[in-house]
């Protein structure tokens, strides 16, 4: 499966590595410590609007894209790392890396231009859980929102909070989508699973889970590569830690692509 969220107390974590909430906000003050922050899978908040009906679920529609002369590449600086046992220094995620239950895993980027950014995982069961945007998760706030904005650094789930893998083992994949404008049939899609997966119902929540995959099947992959002068860059998590990795850049995103890493969990 995936991962419940962490809160550290004693060991502040800063950055690296698919919610949204299901039936309201959470007003709550955050609390002090990671205690009792667990969570089956993310656990979050999302606004609950679609009508399923008896409508069968389609493929969400990716906008249009311009004709080739008119494309530019969506652009990125990417890090994903992971901290194992929620212990010691943080560590590079990189395709086919290998992490264990109780791990802690985090996401950190920064778009070139404005533009509209969608992050999933599927875990080892095959589910899908959306990990940005999310306003909260196991009922903490987060407040990541798009659209994002040029040269921001977005830390997911947020500078002192972390993913964690859970008991289920296997293979798992973050997907990174991008685009230029607001993808309104996949946020849609998105929340009509949320709601099927509330009420239990498995049949609705199976077929919209197999139409989204169908989207992420049917782009091309763009691979997270390394700076070509081989620099390095001092990645910061809070004011107390920081994580020093080669230049990481996500290149050619486009509305007809997609950036996948899959690591094993064991």
């Amino acid at each position: 499966m995936i991962y419940k969220l962490c809160w550290f107390n004693s060991l502040p974590l800063i950055v690296g590595g698919l919610l949204l909430s299901a039936t309201g906000v959470v007003n709550a003050a955050e609390p002090a410590s990671e205690t009792g922050l667990t969570t089956r899978g993310p656990a979050g908040t999302v606004k609950i609007t679609p009508q399923l009906g008896d409508a069968t679920p389609k493929p969400a529609s990716m906008p249009p894209t311009p004709q080739a002369a008119e494309v530019k590449p969506l652009n990125f600086k990417v890090n994903y790392v992971y901290r194992p046992g929620g212990q010691g220094a943080l560590k590079p995620l990189v395709e086919g890396s290998a992490l264990n239950s109780g791990d802690h895993y985090k996401v950190q980027f920064t778009p070139e231009e404005d533009s509209y950014v969608y992050i999933f995982q599927v875990d080892s069961s095959k589910a899908i859980f959306q990990l940005f945007p999310m306003r909260d998760f196991g009922g903490v706030r987060v407040d990541n929102f798009n659209p994002v904005k040029a040269g921001v650094v977005y830390h997911l789930p947020a500078k002192d909070k972390s993913f964690q893998l859970d008991n289920n083992v296997g293979s798992e994949s973050i997907l990174f989508l991008a685009f230029r404008q607001r993808n309104q049939a996949l946020e849609e899609q998105y929340e009509a699973l949320i709601k099927a997966r509330m009420s239990k119902d498995k049949t609705t929540e199976d077929n919209l889970q197999t139409a989204i995959k169908s989207n992420f099947k049917t782009r091309g992959l763009a691979g997270i590569v390394d700076d070509p002068q081989k620099k390095t860059a001092t990645v910061p998590w809070t004011s107390a830690e920081s994580f020093t990795v080669p230049v990481r850049h996500l290149n050619n995103l486009c509305a007809d692509c997609i950036s996948m890493i899959t690591f094993e969990h064991r």
